[in-house]
């Protein structure tokens, strides 16, 4: 069965900021909040939250002030989607 996903289905890497959005010091601020303490642009949170593309200096910019590695604060998950067949 997941051979076939594999073979019909188009893979994908979702790139999540949730370990970095669910630390006890970002969970239940706002998009606003989170950019000030941490120096980000509100749409960049946004974009985090959002699992959209988030600039690679914003990376590096956390992983010095949180003193981490990457994947400290982000994590990779492959997932594959099935096209819908035309009729």
């Amino acid at each position: 069965m997941y051979q076939d996903i594999e073979k019909e289905g188009i893979r994908r890497t979702i790139i999540s900021f949730d370990p970095f959005l669910k630390r006890p010091d970002v969970i239940g601020l706002t998009d606003a909040q989170v950019g000030k303490k941490y120096e980000l642009a509100t749409q960049t949170v946004k974009a985090m939250r959002r699992h959209l593309d988030v600039p690679y200096d914003t990376i590096q910019k956390l992983c010095h002030l949180l003193e981490c590695q990457p994947g400290d604060i982000m994590d990779a998950t492959t997932v594959y989607t099935i096209p819908v067949k035309g009729e």
